[in-house]
């Protein structure tokens, strides 16, 4: 049992390290005030940082005090279990905001000159919601990572990272890149590590972030005459709710296939109406619904060409073949 003193309306946070410091204690956390009520409780709370655990069994828990007085943190056992085994560390204090960085996959293979899609999670701390800007440390020339910002308040952002043009006879070779994020958090600006995962499945149900030592890219043999692909900046597109806007992508030169584009698992309220062919490369247009104002995001973009060939019987079909993704297009979604 602890005992603090605490002022009205203050926030307080009470978290335990049992089970994430290898103990086999299974928390259960109780604030009580100087008349014996529990003001808050909390058995399991899960920390998506702690990779292939199983059994989130540390406690975490946030409350604002009622009333100006004494007030009492039990820690106990859900199991009522003890002994000298079931250690543990109890932080009890204001909130220290602060967030982690994960990403998945830990090996992306992507063609030369083209580009590959990543995710980025925000494990986010004691309540902190604040935007979160991903950028590339120190990676090889020509490496571009493109919708790096993880807008306030979401735990999860799709990106892409383009590979930069290699001679289409050369051998391509693993290499290991680095991503990182910063944010203002308060008055500081901190900056932390991306640390890259694999996401694996646990009884058909739940998903782990396992982490990995490094980022491995593996790049593969460009073609002769690859296009370049680029956004003109990387600013977010303002779609506004209930119409639409345009950007365009600078593909050159231009592919002698007809190409077509798809948004690959786009936001709710978000469509591509139109994608034409232009001076530069080709202009998307965007559309969004009326209710959706406010929403903030990247769009996946999916190239694809179709190909005729020739059934046994000889009948003539259709095939979708894959090109690959555009750079990721940031867009905020505006009121008219």
């Amino acid at each position: 049992m602890y005992q603090f003193t605490g002022r009205a309306g203050e926030e307080v946070v009470i978290e335990v390290y049992a089970r994430r410091l290898g103990s086999p204690m299974d928390a259960l956390v109780r604030l009580i005030d100087i008349t014996g009520k529990v003001v808050a409780w909390n058995d399991d709370h899960e920390d998506k940082g702690m990779g292939l655990q199983t059994h989130h069994a540390d406690s975490y828990l946030t409350a604002t005090l009622p009333t100006t007085g004494a007030y009492f943190v039990q820690v106990s056992d859900a199991q009522h279990h003890g002994g000298a085994e079931y250690s543990y560390a109890a932080r009890i204090g204001p909130k220290m905001p602060d967030f982690a960085l994960r990403m998945t996959p830990a090996s992306v293979n992507i063609t030369a000159g083209l580009a590959g899609e990543i995710t980025v999670y925000a494990l986010r701390k004691d309540g902190w919601d604040g935007d979160i800007e991903v950028t590339l440390k120190d990676a090889p020339k020509g490496f571009v990572l493109s919708g790096g910002r993880i807008p306030a308040g979401r735990e999860s952002v799709r990106m892409t990272l383009t590979a930069p043009q290699i001679p289409w006879r050369q051998k391509a070779e693993p290499m290991s890149i680095a991503l990182e994020g910063r944010a203002r958090v308060g008055e500081a600006v901190i900056t932390r590590p991306v640390i890259p995962t694999e996401r694996q499945m646990q009884a058909f149900a739940y998903y782990h972030l396992v982490p990995s030592q490094r980022l491995e890219v593996m790049l593969g043999r460009g073609v002769r005459n690859a296009p370049t692909i680029a956004l003109p900046d990387g600013a977010p597109v303002r779609i506004p709710a209930g119409g639409r806007a345009d950007v365009t992508c600078v593909i050159k030169p231009m592919p002698p296939m007809e190409l077509r584009f798809a948004l690959d698992n786009p936001p709710a309220g978000v469509m591509l109406e139109e994608a034409k062919v232009v001076a530069e490369g080709v202009m998307l247009v965007l559309g969004a619904d009326e209710k959706a104002a406010g929403a903030a995001d990247n769009l996946i973009v999916q190239v694809y060409t179709e190909m005729e060939f020739k059934r046994p019987d000889g009948e003539t079909m259709k095939r979708r073949v894959e090109v690959g993704v555009l750079p990721a297009i940031p867009f905020v979604i505006v009121a008219r």
